[in-house]
Order: structure tokens, then sequence, then C-alpha cells
């Protein structure tokens, strides 16, 4: 991963983070659910956006890492701040559109919260419902916004990177990790995304240890020790190595989406990290051209600039932060 790039604004990197997203998103789609090997015999090395895989997507169509993530990016926007009671009813209205693809936590609860389980309550039922851990990676696709929103203000993102967590995910290792997420894509803004991340692993020794320990040992793992599967740790491993090691944006999304797994996932987590380093600029044009939305993704990342930059009014009156 190169240094810092003057010449990039936070503003090129905000939409990049937005539609990176996006882009790694659309990239994984053809390789989700195949191994390294499968993809090799089906497609080669994937380098271009080419659709299909089991959701059957044009090239360039997303599914719910970046439908969640404009819903929570829209409500910030529009509200001013976090309200999860304005979020989690567009995350159901988004759930009543019949998406292409919506993970079985996320499915569990907003099924309880349109029965008329209070929002504050439909995760921790549909952990019960479940019977089993929720630290699935359905909370770690759509937290950027958060990052982008309280990028200046540490304490309030790391809070709230957590709380969005928990409208679908009640395991707190599922939280803590948007939060290590969301400290790393600030970093990634600043241009200081490895020297800041034994600082990051810090910060989270006290919240979940087994964040901490896996942000410390993605420094100095191998590529055979990495895992692209829908386990949150996973996730955000494995996105977190491909940047480091990348030395453009191509290079990380490739990377990452090529491991199969869960690869529109990782490709998302991977694209949001690799779009704060590289900006825009540095997303191919040949990606970002198909990719469906791409308007009004780069609007709501604007929109969150100004919030975060201070060229707009922090929260409307009722606006929760």
């Amino acid at each position: 991963m190169p240094g810092h790039d003057e010449t990039l604004t936070s503003r090129d990197r905000f939409r990049g983070a937005l539609l990176g997203l996006a882009v790694g998103e659309a990239m994984g789609a053809p390789a989700e659910f195949l191994t390294a090997d499968q993809i090799v015999e089906k497609y080669g090395f994937i380098t271009e956006m080419l659709g299909g895989g089991i959701y059957d997507l044009a090239p360039g169509e997303t599914v719910d890492a970046t439908e969640m993530m404009l819903c929570l990016a829209e409500s910030l926007a529009d509200v001013g701040g976090f309200d999860p009671e304005d979020v989690i009813e567009r995350y159901r209205l988004w759930f009543e559109s019949q998406p292409r693809h919506v993970s079985l936590t996320v499915r569990a609860t907003l099924l309880s919260y349109r029965a008329g389980t209070h929002w504050d309550l439909a995760s921790r039922r549909a952990f019960e419902i479940l019977g089993g851990p929720t630290a699935g990676n359905g909370s770690i696709i759509r937290c950027a916004p958060v990052g982008l929103r309280y990028y200046a203000d540490a304490e309030t993102r790391h809070a709230l990177s957590h709380r969005e967590s928990t409208l679908t995910h009640f395991d707190r290792l599922a939280g803590w990790s948007c939060a290590a997420f969301n400290d790393l894509l600030t970093a990634a803004i600043h241009g200081d995304l490895r020297e800041q991340v034994p600082a990051i692993a810090a910060t989270l020794d006290e919240e979940d240890s087994r964040v901490s320990k896996m942000l410390t040992d993605t420094l100095v793992a191998e590529p055979e020790e990495l895992r692209s599967s829908s386990f949150v740790l996973d996730t955000l491993q494995t996105a977190l190595w491909t940047v480091l090691h990348a030395t453009t944006f191509e290079h990380g999304v490739c990377a990452a989406v090529n491991m199969g797994g869960d690869a529109s996932a990782v490709g998302a987590v991977a694209g949001a990290l690799a779009g704060a380093v590289y900006g825009e600029t540095g997303i191919p044009p040949r990606w970002l051209a198909p990719i469906q939305g791409r308007e009004r993704i780069a609007a709501v990342a604007e929109r969150l600039a100004d919030l975060a930059l201070g060229t707009s009014p922090p929260h409307r009156p009722g606006g929760a932060t």
C-alpha cells in the first residue's frame, strides 16, 4: 500500500469509500461461495465486472451490502445524525421491496420487527429464534456511512458503529468489528491505515480482545491464514490484509474477490477501505461506469462529507446523535 497521496481530497476519499463498497460487492458477486480453484476453472482470474453468479446479477448490479449501506447513509444524511428508529424503518422498507438477497440474521431481525417487536429488541429476539451466535458480516458490510458521518468524532464514531450493528446483530463481536472497521476507514482517509492498526487494536482491548488480536495478527499474517467467510472477523481480516498488501484499488479488490467464499461481502469491505485509500479517482472507470445507482451513492457521500467536515447543520430537531 503506497503512502498518503496529498492530491486526494477528503471528499474524493468519502466518495471512494461508498463507491468502492458497491464496486467491490459487484465484482465479488460472480465468485460468491466458489472456492479459489473453482473461480479459476470458471472465470480465470476475475478482473472485470462480470455479473452472473448465484444471484444472476447484471454487470454492476449490487445486492444487500450496497442497498443497506444506502438506507443507512441516506438516514444519516437526512436526519443529520444516527436515529435508530429511522434506520430500522428504512431497513424494513428495503426488506419489503423483496431484495434478491437478505442474510439469515438480518431476515430474522426484520421479520421480528415487522411482526411488532420493538426496534431495540428485534435483534435479541432474532438471536433467540436462531438459537446461536449472530456474529456474521451482515452489519459490517453496510456500516461505512457511520464512519464517514462521524469521521471527526472518534468517541461517537466508535460507540455508534457498535450501536448501529445491534439493530440487526445481537452479538457484540459483530458490533465491535464494525467499530474497528470504521476506525480503520478513518485512518485510510487520513492516509495512515497501516500505521494506525496497532493503535486501533489497542482501543479495542477492553471491548473485545478477539477483535484487537485479529487486527494485530493481520499485520503479520500469511495469505494461507486468511479465510473468506461470512464470519465477521474473517471478512474484516481478509479485507484489511488485501488492502494493506495492495498497490492500487484494482489490485486490492481483485485479490479479495478471487479468494471466493463470501466474495461479495469481502469485496464490499475491501472496496470501501481501498476506496478510502485511493479515492474515487483511484477506482477504474470501467468498473464505475456500470454500477447501478452510482450517482445516488456519490451524492449521499457528498452529503455525509458536508456534515462530517462541518459545512452543514449537524442534525435536524429530533435526530439522535
